[in-house]
């Protein structure tokens, strides 16, 4: 492979993006519950290359809300996952997919600072497309955000980080 990207989809056994997740949770403790497995996850796996979108519980069709975690109610476990990931060499992927169901990308922009400022280094692009007409959708508009932070975005040879300046 030349990339290999991680990310959470089921916490405790149950996919996040369907109404049986949320059921007899908060929202508040829904969004902990899903960082708490993907910190889980990054401290045992060491085969992948970028965490995927870390906030894809935010799209769910079942979140009562619709709107991306909030950065401030979760920022102690976010900047764990990213000491942890940044320790490990790997990176995090800013994802497109949110903005038509959540209103930003996974994660958000706040998110991605953060990142920068503990060290971070290595930035993906991802659209999560799943259908033709979708593939790329908004990643000029991230590519100029992610600009203005980091000023290039990585792709992947041989697992290796490739990057490119915008």
């Amino acid at each position: 492979f030349d990339f290999v990207l991680g990310s959470v989809h089921f916490t405790d056994g149950i996919d996040i993006y369907f109404e049986p997740y949320w059921t007899g949770k908060t929202v508040h403790q829904a969004e902990r519950r899903y960082l708490e497995e993907i910190l889980a996850c990054v401290q045992v796996h060491e085969d992948f290359d970028v965490l995927g979108h870390l906030t894809y519980l935010s799209k769910s069709k079942a979140h009562p809300t619709n709107q991306l975690i909030k950065l401030a109610e979760h920022r102690d476990i976010v900047e764990e996952i990213f000491k942890v990931i940044i320790s490990k060499g790997k990176g995090i992927e800013v994802n497109t997919s949110g903005w038509d169901r959540c209103g930003d990308y996974l994660p958000g922009m706040d998110y991605v600072r953060l990142y920068k400022e503990l060290g971070g280094e290595i930035i993906t692009i991802g659209s999560d497309a799943h259908t033709a007409d979708r593939v790329g959708q908004y990643s000029h508009e991230v590519a100029a955000q992610l600009k203005d932070i980091f000023g290039f975005v990585c792709t992947f040879e041989q697992r290796k980080p490739i990057f490119h300046k915008l």
